[in-house]
């Protein structure tokens, strides 16, 4: 972006010849579609008005994204310049003093692609590590640490909009005995084929959360107990309709649900939420499992 209009020289044959493609703006109007057609790797800048607020600074923020940032190589006149440039809310990576020397314009625009380069590389590894961190490795479903982020969004979006909001918790009975019997191998794969049924059963819209062990977690936005009743009897169903096999094991299986919901309206808050439907689950256990429970028929039968 040339808009000193200072003379370049060999500089373009040199990026050039270096196996850059060089694309040269000599005015904001220029720089601004040449920036839109192709989103540049990295911004040589002679800039005609260095200031806050500039049109000039605009044009260099407006290229800026937090995974994705381009460099700019800033051209200066002298290091007093540098000085006032440093105070400025300038994205620039490095500078240059003009008359800019090609083989300097090359270097620095070289470690400014490196870098580039680097920070591109950070940024995707921070995004597989929370992916990581969101996702249950064993079963591909939400982590229990991210269940709890999410819990706490639906319930605040519950209250704003005044909608219903159920949490199923889902118990594998038995599972104790299933590893050992078995294998931790086979304890594995139950869980895996479970997950499955999950993502199978639920909406879109909904979530599914292994919650350590043997438990796994619903949550459904926007439905009342008694549609979050029935998604937990088609789970309990799909879930009693098979059969795991794995090498020599084989074991047919069933769950426990225990329910609760949230109107949207009274008082209440995502701890009585898990601990209702907690409560309802513990009672599906103790009539003998392979039930569905919802909390007010715990409260109702007390």
């Amino acid at each position: 972006m040339n808009h000193g209009r200072d003379p370049l020289g060999d500089l373009p044959g040199m990026l050039a010849r270096a196996g850059l493609a060089v694309h040269i703006g000599d005015s904001l109007g220029q720089s601004h579609r040449l920036a839109t057609a192709s989103h540049p790797d990295v911004v040589l800048l002679n800039p005609l008005v260095l200031c806050d607020g500039s049109v000039e600074l605009e044009l260099i923020e407006s290229l800026q994204s937090d995974d994705d940032p381009v460099p700019v190589v800033l051209m200066v006149p002298d290091l007093a310049s540098l000085a006032e440039a440093r105070h400025l809310a300038v994205p620039f990576h490095d500078f240059v003093l003009k008359p800019a020397d090609p083989l300097e314009c090359l270097h620095r625009i070289e470690l400014a692609l490196r870098t580039r380069e680097r920070v591109c590389d950070l940024h995707g590894r921070a995004r597989l590590l929370e992916r990581q961190v969101s996702v249950d490795f064993k079963t591909g479903l939400i982590s229990e640490r991210h269940m709890r982020t999410l819990l706490d969004l639906e319930w605040k979006r519950a209250q704003r909009y005044q909608n219903p909001v159920s949490l199923l918790l889902i118990d594998v009975d038995d599972f104790k005995g299933v590893n050992d019997a078995t294998d931790y191998g086979f304890g594995d794969e139950v869980l895996r084929r479970v997950a499955d049924e999950l993502k199978a059963t639920v909406r879109e819209t909904d979530f599914a959360a292994r919650f350590g062990g043997d438990e796994f977690c619903v949550l459904l936005p926007q439905t009342t107990p008694a549609e979050a009743v029935q998604t937990a009897l088609r789970i309990r169903q799909r879930v009693g309709a098979m059969t795991v096999q794995r090498g020599p094991f084989q074991r047919a299986l069933s769950v426990s649900i225990g329910v609760d919901s949230y109107d949207g309206r009274s008082a209440s808050s995502v701890e009585s939420l898990r601990r209702n439907a907690n409560h309802a689950l513990q009672e599906a256990k103790r009539r003998g499992k392979n039930q569905v429970w919802l909390h007010a028929a715990v409260e109702a039968a007390s």
